[in-house]
């Protein structure tokens, strides 16, 4: 008899809370993104996604083009630390805001394929880095 492994998938999945979802114009990118902003609930930290390369409403989240899932916590909301995350990751990778896309991502609507159009010293994919991620200490 042969057995199969199962197949475990192993990719994290990142509950966010107080999230917001943004299209932004990337230099380093073909298309304007979508980027997933907010808190990881259980952790002190926030993040800000990899560009999304897939919605999922049904099941309230979505996977970014790195491969990253994300389960998206209770309706769009704000927070500083987030927001202040949010703020230097545009200065960091000379981004501009389009709009907030927080409900259009709730009804399904799907973001665009984006492609690398160039790399830059600083920056080699905007997309892959982990200074979107940071941590702060609980009072």
């Amino acid at each position: 008899m042969i057995v199969l492994p199962l197949e475990v998938d192993t990719t994290p999945r990142l509950v966010l809370v107080r999230w917001r979802a943004w299209e932004v114009q990337v230099p380093q990118y073909d298309a304007p993104s979508w980027h997933l902003v907010g808190c990881v609930s259980g952790e002190h930290s926030v993040k800000v996604s990899s560009a999304l390369a897939q919605v999922h409403p049904a099941g309230g989240g979505a996977q970014s083009k790195t491969g990253s899932r994300y389960t998206l916590s209770g309706a769009p909301g704000d927070d500083e630390h987030a927001a202040r995350l949010w703020a230097s990751w545009q200065r960091q990778h000379g981004v501009v805001v389009l709009r907030d896309v927080s409900a259009e991502l709730r009804t399904g609507r799907q973001p665009r394929a984006v492609r690398l159009i160039r790399r830059t010293a600083a920056v080699e994919d905007p997309a892959s880095s982990l200074r979107g991620h940071r941590q702060w200490a609980s009072a």
